[in-house]
């Protein structure tokens, strides 16, 4: 017995030296919780559920929407819709993937930056083409002769003048879809119909819902004669801003037309259209020129011309746009794409490009075919394309 007390002492004793001997561990304290403060939170960005939801029925929506209008046909409503997301899927598949996939790379090959300003002059409401092209801009400004018009109270509407007015819309969009350009002489047929589509304003929210933005306001503006833009209170406006929350980036834009005549003689009537394009286009945008109608090979649009050349680091433009001998190559880097011909049979052959021409021929230019068609040569499918940018910037 003895010895067993002498052993557990001795046992005892040997624990006890080496819990003394060893440095006590420290006892780590739980996490402190991260306050609320510091935590990263989405911004929320208000919109206008009345604006966006007309804009999501322009569009052909209605499949995200309740359309529980008490004298509404909501089979005639599905119905366009149908025929609107059949439209535009041929479109996006066949064009407009096709071209942003282009141009990304383009963007990308020339080191600049793809979410600077973006300037559409001679654009009508072709919204839906400036944002494929140009997806992470910021700002967007166009610049055309057609009317800004205005948005019905259309959830208010029967259901006969709603159906009507969508198929109001359907019309302006028909050369889009078939062409990918706006034909001026049925715009202003489609435009001008009594009860219907009055102007661009409709078009451009369509192009806003289609491109996944939400309507956070529309504001209605005119230009006085300093150049600078002021709240229209009634009667005809000359410009509109919409304000876009971008739904998938959650981010907020902006998108501004102008309704302006941006020929020479229109900058000289009104000097004051000239110095608001001058101020709200910042140097170092991108540009962007399709189907117009060859209006800056003509003396008559010098300006505008200038302009364009002076303010952009970059221009996406087909034959229509401006002349390939302005390009100074000291100044651009030039890519052309696709296949160069004479222009449709609607505009004079002397406006054929012999200096372009022969950069088609000429592997410091030429860059290769293009796989969508996008512009006047839709029907031979022999279309044109131009990608410059500016070696200084």
């Amino acid at each position: 017995m003895r010895s067993y007390f002498l052993l557990l002492f001795a046992v005892a004793g040997v624990v006890l030296f080496q819990s003394c001997s060893e440095p006590a561990q420290p006892v780590q304290a739980p996490p402190t919780p991260m306050p609320d403060t510091l935590v990263a939170k989405p911004v929320e960005i208000a919109i206008d559920s009345n604006l966006t939801r007309i804009a999501r029925l322009i569009a052909g929506m209605d499949t995200v929407l309740d359309y529980n209008h008490p004298n509404w046909n909501s089979n005639s409503i599905a119905r366009f819709s149908r025929e609107t997301e059949a439209k535009y899927n041929v479109m996006r598949e066949n064009r407009l993937q096709k071209m942003a996939v282009w141009n990304k790379k383009n963007v990308e090959g020339a080191g600049i930056s793809d979410s600077s300003f973006a300037f559409y002059p001679f654009s009508g409401g072709d919204f839906i083409h400036l944002h494929w092209l140009m997806p992470n801009a910021t700002e967007y400004l166009m610049a055309a002769r057609e009317e800004v018009g205005t948005i019905p109270a259309l959830l208010q509407m029967s259901d006969t003048a709603m159906l009507g007015y969508l198929g109001g819309i359907d019309k302006v969009l028909r050369d889009i879809y078939n062409k990918s350009y706006f034909i001026t002489k049925n715009m202003i047929t489609d435009i001008h119909n009594a009860n219907l589509v009055d102007g661009m304003l409709p078009i451009l929210i369509w192009g806003a819902a289609k491109t996944n933005h939400e309507i956070i306001s529309i504001e209605f503006f005119n230009v006085d004669s300093t150049g600078q833009a002021i709240p229209a209170v009634s009667g005809k406006h000359q410009g509109v801003t919409i304000s876009l929350k971008d739904v998938a980036e959650n981010k907020q834009k902006k998108l501004t037309y102008l309704s302006a005549d941006i020929s020479n003689k229109g900058f000289t009537e009104h000097p004051e259209i000239k110095t608001f394009l001058n101020t709200r286009v910042p140097s170092g945008c991108n540009s962007f020129v399709k189907s117009a109608s060859y209006l800056m090979h003509y003396g008559s649009f010098t300006e505008i011309r200038d302009m364009v050349l002076d303010k952009s680091t970059s221009l996406v433009q087909d034959d229509t746009g401006i002349p390939f001998k302005y390009f100074k190559q000291d100044i651009w880097n030039i890519h052309v794409y696709g296949d160069y011909e004479k222009p449709v049979s609607d505009f004079s052959e002397n406006l054929f490009q012999t200096e372009l021409n022969r950069a088609y021929q000429d592997s410091l230019f030429y860059k290769g075919p293009i796989d969508f068609s996008l512009g006047y040569h839709w029907g031979s499918g022999n279309q044109n394309q131009m990608f410059s940018y500016k070696k200084t910037r």
